[in-house]
């Protein structure tokens, strides 16, 4: 089972530690300390399965000799109490072998610690009790060619900033961030798991356990974690709600399992259990879509309410309204009509916006006249973005200045910058950020005044940390669509991406499996070989830069990478002779006119982290690129993080467009999110392979690619039926969480739709005008609160598809409004003013025909009140502009 557990501790003089003592120890090996003249021989360990040095770029090779390494680290320091070294101790998935271990340990020490000017000592420990770990030992100093720099790399503690997490806890992040995206590229079927509690201390196998003092302190340590859980229980409820946003008993018994395993009552375990999941600090939210009892903390709660708050005080505000046209602009850019109206949207909106934009459909090049627009108007606009990719891409498309969501979080945490009532900030590819980084951004703006617009798509790649919150924010604020995907140049293609986009993957394929773009081999191999064939013959008429190969694991990705440098060499398309240069996880033979990839940010270089790039010209230090931005960069041999770019996991290909694209279907554990970025990503010709070994029929190859998984949110539960029943929005928040803090309060599953009276009537100021208004509302209140004691609260409210038809075909004027209300959904504008006027009419329609509306008003109350709703919110529309 893969944990998170990954513990810091610091070795230091005032308590008898010897550098050198310890590196003796987690190697295996005998060192003698200059310093102290003592020999440290741990020789005849047989639990040390693996050690390795790494060193910086520019380090000189004596420090591979680990006496010599340590040694110098003890004559670096000169005080009594000196801090020595760190050691990381990260616990290994035991589902791994060894060489997949390794590789994780050294991925971890290079992008932290070797990237950074430090050495990294890496040993792996396995005494044959299922609890394999890595120590990663540290020096406090960075390592400058032949000697240790007089200063500490205190830089590269973790920040500590307002709402930021504690070193332990930031390191455990990292490693569980970093063992899931191994697994994700090695086609793994594991997840990180939550941890203890209170971590342990890693004590080793020693020939008298009995009588250590590390087992001594781990065996008070587990009495301590018994004694503290039993009388604690905010203390686990606290830890859940720093791993997930919306939990299930399974995730609490996982957790509890750990603390109580060693306990001789398994009823004891149990009762535990429920005593969690009944404890006034758990909210139960009902069932979820697997029909999982499903909970959150009082506290995540309270989180997602303030940012609710936050939400819905933006959404009421109107600071960034300019009184200038946009026509102009408009013209001047040449946008479509459905640009124009995401333009107005923004332009004249609220201090909140929200544009789903489908790939291809243009979102960057509308945000060219915004960022004009609100700097004709003495507005500083601001762009973020999760990765750093994403970001350069931003800018050098836009004008727009932006950085990444961290670099952004930390310059406002630490006042290195401010935001202001005269900021707009956008942040795209929204859909990939977590909870803490948007609610921490929205905070922040509110605060300032700024206007916030995010950009992204609910349905491309989920975000890695907890919580899929910006599928719940488009469900609060409402949203304009673009829905007219201009990327693919094939008008049955471009059909096909929007039924991606929609969720109806089983349409998009048929229609690519009628057009003959899809290839089942016999064998992995075979379809492998076939991807590579093709795209080399697509080569005679397209670029390299402009036709790409994706897959999902690293290691079908690898293997496509190495056949298509075969390919090349044997028709003489890149260089003769090549050169090796060390790469991120292997040795590559690098020849001018490679394709190669960056896997690491180094702003001294000018690369970020997903960059690709030719090789222009290279010698055995260095090497010209040519990044596909343009860009002519000089990378120095030292820089490792590199990789052919043949082919891509379909990760690093969002946000990329090429002319032709060939997908690997390599894997069962596809989803749809997976297939929507995979299939849009080209301009020309999209083509898919698989093989029967993973998909040996047709259907079985639709319902991987249409498997889905999302993140719960808090706010994806209706906070209560009342919402939909008139009751003032405002206070409706601090009411339920009232009720929350007092006692476990079950939230009922609603309606998925919300009739906020209350909103409107504070944004127009004229509720003390609105007396006939107050009475319908009442009225409807009156049907919510009837309908709410009919109905139990684990029944669906939505009208089963069979009664639908059935009152559809006695009523067509029915179906005719249900349909265009699912279309005014996605409508702004005058399109929307103009759906709202027809469903005003249709609603007034079937409210005055007695007849019909007894019928639906009996058999289907639910339906009755949604239509008198909607009714009843543009009278009061229209009487608020008569006022």
């Amino acid at each position: 089972m893969a944990i998170a557990f990954a513990q810091v501790s610091i070795h230091s003089r005032s308590k008898g530690h010897s550098a050198v003592a310890a590196a003796a120890y987690r190697s295996g090996d005998q060192l003698y300390d200059d310093r102290i003249g003592r020999t440290y021989d741990f020789s005849k360990r047989d639990d040390v399965v693996f050690s390795e040095i790494l060193l910086p770029d520019g380090a000189t090779d004596s420090f591979l000799e680990r006496d010599y390494l340590w040694n110098e680290v003890e004559r670096a320091e000169n005080r009594s109490n000196s801090q020595l070294c760190k050691d990381f101790v990260l616990a290994l998935p035991r589902e791994l072998n060894l060489l997949q271990q390794i590789e994780l340990a050294k991925r971890f020490a290079r992008m932290h610690f070797v990237g950074n000017g430090l050495p990294a000592d890496i040993a792996i420990h396995d005494h044959g009790d299922g609890n394999p770990h890595a120590h990663i030992l540290i020096p406090t100093r960075r390592l400058e060619h032949n000697r240790f720099s007089k200063y500490k790399a205190r830089d590269l503690n973790p920040v500590f900033a307002k709402g930021f997490v504690v070193e332990q806890d930031y390191w455990g992040e990292q490693w569980r961030k970093m063992q899931n995206e191994f697994f994700i590229e090695n086609n793994l079927d594991l997840q990180v798991d939550a941890n203890h509690l209170i971590s342990e201390r890693h004590s080793g196998k020693h020939h008298n356990p009995n009588a250590h003092y590390l087992l001594e302190e781990n065996q008070l340590i587990q009495q301590a974690r018994m004694e503290l859980t039993r009388d604690n229980i905010d203390l686990v409820i606290d830890h859940l709600s720093t791993q997930y946003s919306v939990f299930t008993r399974r995730d609490v018994e996982r957790l509890l399992f750990k603390t109580f395993q060693t306990s001789d009552s398994p009823q004891e375990y149990l009762q535990f259990v429920e005593r969690v999941l009944g404890h006034h600090n758990v909210v139960a939210l009902g069932d979820n879509t697997r029909g999982q009892p499903s909970f959150t903390s009082r506290s995540h709660f309270m989180q997602e309410a303030q940012l609710l708050n936050d939400i819905e005080a933006m959404m009421g505000s109107q600071k960034h309204v300019v009184h200038q046209s946009i026509d102009m602009l408009a013209q001047q850019y040449q946008l479509s009509e459905e640009q124009q109206e995401a333009f107005r949207y923004i332009a004249q909106g609220s201090d909140i916006s929200v544009v789903i934009g489908r790939p291809g459909t243009g979102k960057s090049y509308l945000l060219k006249p915004i960022n004009e627009y609100y700097s004709q108007a003495g507005m500083e606009v601001i762009g973020a973005a999760l990765s750093g990719k994403v970001a350069k891409a931003l800018q050098a498309e836009t004008g727009i200045t932006s950085s990444t969501i961290k670099s952004l979080s930390y310059r406002l945490a630490n006042n290195m910058m401010q935001l202001s009532d005269k900021h707009v900030l956008i942040i795209d590819e929204a859909g990939m950020v977590d909870f803490a980084s948007m609610a921490y951004l929205i905070k922040e703006a509110h605060k300032a005044g700024s206007k916030m617009v995010l950009i992204g798509d609910p349905d491309q790649l989920k975000p890695i940390q907890k919580g899929e919150i910006f599928r719940g924010i488009t469900a609060r604020t409402g949203y304009i669509e673009l829905e007219n995907i201009k990327r693919q140049l094939d008008l049955g293609d471009r059909q096909a991406s929007l039924d991606l986009a929609k969720g109806n993957i089983d349409k998009a394929i048929q229609y690519y499996q009628d057009k003959g773009a899809i290839t089942i081999a016999d064998t992995k191999l075979q379809a492998l070989e076939k991807v590579v064939a093709d795209w080399k013959q697509d080569l005679e008429s397209t670029s390299m830069v402009d036709t790409i190969m994706l897959s999902y694991t690293r290691k079908a990705v690898n293997h496509l990478n190495d056949l298509a440098r075969e390919a090349l060499i044997a028709e003489n398309k890149i260089g003769d002779e090549s050169i090796i240069y060390q790469g991120f996880e292997r040795s590559l033979k690098i020849s001018t006119g490679e394709r190669v990839l960056f896997r690491e940010n180094n702003k001294a270089l000018g690369v970020r982290n997903g960059d690709t790039a030719t090789v222009k010209e290279l010698n055995t230090q260095q090497m010209s690129v040519q990044l596909d931005s343009g860009e002519l960069l000089t990378i120095p041999k030292e820089y490792k993080a590199l990789d052919y770019s043949y082919a891509l996991t379909v990760h690093k290909s969002q946000g990329m467009t090429a002319k032709k694209v060939r997908v690997l279907i390599d894997s069962k554990y596809w989803d749809r999110f997976l297939s929507f970025v995979a299939m849009t990503r080209h301009k020309e010709q999209l083509n898919i392979y698989t093989d029967k070994e993973n998909h040996p029929t047709e259907q079985a190859l639709k319902q991987t690619l249409s498997r889905s998984s999302t993140k719960d949110n808090v706010i994806d539960w209706p906070l209560d039926f009342a919402t939909r029943a008139g009751f003032d929005s405002e206070s409706l928040i601090g009411k339920a969480v009232n009720h929350i803090v007092g006692m476990g309060h079950k939230i009922k599953q609603a309606y998925n739709f919300i009739v906020n009276y209350e909103a409107y009537l504070l944004k127009a100021r004229q509720q003390d005008k609105l007396t006939d208004i107050a009475e319908a509302r009442a009225d409807v209140k009156q049907v919510a609160l009837k309908i709410d004691t009919k109905l139990p609260e684990s029944k669906d409210y939505k009208l089963s598809e069979q009664s639908f038809e059935m009152l559809k075909k006695d009523f067509p004027q029915i179906g005719e409004t249900e349909n265009l209300i699912k279309k005014r959904q996605r409508m702004t504008g005058y399109f929307a003013e103009k759906a709202d006027k027809q469903i005003t009419t249709m609603s007034q329609q079937l409210l005055t025909n007695k007849t019909v509306a007894n019928q639906v008003k009996n058999q289907h109350p639910e339906l009755y009140q949604k239509i008198q709703s909607i009714y009843n919110k543009q009278k009061e529309k229209a009487f608020c502009h008569e006022h």
